[in-house]
């Protein structure tokens, strides 16, 4: 019984393992990816930025930054709709980008409730319920 329960912790052992090694790669490709963006935006070449944080949001589609940077990216090329998908869904992951936008851009009390949402406060307390 006792050989049972050893073989067992072990089969769970390696599995946690696992799991971790691959978040960890997950993650580290997802960065990998990002940061490939921030320099191509550094550059100046937004479109191919842009493909770079899609990239890096298939692998990790929590990278709150990286939704945030892609609506940064999108705004740069004008189209405000998909920038604004971007920071309400990052918005959703990581609450702290609501204050980014407002500084980052002084956006405006109409802009504001097209983003953020006239509700902030209970847009996030029903995130977290």
């Amino acid at each position: 019984m006792i050989c049972g329960n050893v073989a067992t912790r072990k089969k769970f052992f390696y599995a946690d393992i696992f799991l971790m090694t691959e978040t960890y790669w997950i993650k580290k490709q997802s960065q990998d990816l990002f940061d490939k963006a921030l320099e191509l935006e550094s550059e100046g070449k937004t479109d191919e930025a842009v493909v770079s944080y899609q990239e890096s949001l298939r692998v990790n589609p929590k990278n709150s930054q990286a939704l945030y940077n892609l609506g940064i990216a999108y705004a740069t090329l004008n189209k405000l709709d998909q920038a604004i998908s971007c920071w309400r869904r990052a918005i959703w992951l990581e609450p702290r980008f609501r204050d980014e936008l407002v500084k980052a851009f002084a956006v405006d009390d109409e802009l504001s409730e097209t983003v953020i949402g006239e509700d902030y406060p209970a847009y996030i307390y029903q995130k977290a319920a």
